[in-house]
């Protein structure tokens, strides 16, 4: 694809459309509420959440892409100053709330950039994502692929979904004493909390602008901002010491929990 068309998670100037996976910070670096270059083209989910990440954003510049169907650019060629047709169809990734990959096709192929995604082998989800990808493509190949290899060195032998959530799950029952803080990112691992949930029968406390989040994503009755009703607390990842993946400090009765994929030392206070 030529130079100056379109851009992903990339939001220095010199495109004429802008694609976001996710809302990441790692995904949105040079984006900001005062950001006016071009559309955004997003998930229908990303753009809901997009003003709690991005206030006083000028949200006329979202584009909302429904996932599984092809949407079409007219743009324009920075070489020959033609029109240029570009196809692109959002699919589910499996990542965060509202994360797509995005397929595009035109006169330059067919290219796939998967963003950050978590295709689990038995999870339905991404059953269907995959579906929907393959019956896209029909005969097609794909000529250029921008893939996300955080984790593909068969070194790295993870858990799935269901039954990390159980060991959270289980770890939290066994100290039925003590206080649970669980430091996440601002955004993901939901399907986490909602098993905390489900499985200790408890209501999570989190800050008031994230259980407006939860609210958009549709969670009106496990989250609650009274401290009172819970032992259990959602607080961002930086206020959670980094180094630490587990932090029992006898002082207070409180049990900190660090999620992370990062291989850290255990230390207890």
């Amino acid at each position: 694809m030529e130079k100056g068309l379109i851009s992903v998670d990339r939001w220095a100037e010199g495109s004429q459309a802008y694609f976001l996976t996710n809302l990441h910070t790692d995904h949105t670096q040079g984006l900001s509420s005062t950001w006016a270059m071009a559309p955004i083209f997003c998930s229908r989910v990303t753009a809901k959440l997009f003003p709690f990440k991005f206030p006083n954003f000028n949200l006329s510049l979202l584009r909302v892409l429904d996932l599984g169907s092809w949407h079409s650019l007219s743009l324009i060629s920075p070489s020959t100053g033609s029109k240029v047709t570009v196809q692109v169809m959002a699919i589910d990734a499996y990542h965060c709330p509202g994360a797509v990959m995005f397929l595009f096709r035109g006169e330059f192929g067919c290219m796939l950039n998967t963003g950050d995604f978590r295709w689990e082998k038995n999870c339905e989800r991404a059953k269907l994502a995959k579906e929907m990808l393959l019956n896209a493509l029909k005969d097609d190949a794909v000529d250029v692929l921008y893939l996300d290899n955080t984790y593909c060195n068969p070194t790295f032998q993870f858990p799935t979904r269901e039954v990390a959530a159980k060991q959270v799950a289980d770890i939290i029952s066994s100290h039925p004493d003590h206080d649970i803080v669980v430091g996440i990112d601002t955004l993901g691992k939901e399907d986490l909390l909602l098993h905390i949930s489900n499985a200790l029968n408890v209501k999570i406390w989190v800050w008031p602008e994230r259980l407006q989040t939860m609210h958009i994503l549709g969670f009106h009755d496990i989250f609650t901002t009274d401290t009172s009703l819970t032992r259990v607390s959602w607080t961002r990842l930086f206020a959670v010491l980094g180094t630490v993946i587990e932090v029992i400090t006898p002082a207070s009765n409180f049990w900190y929990f660090l999620l992370s994929w990062s291989r850290r030392t255990f230390r207890h206070v």
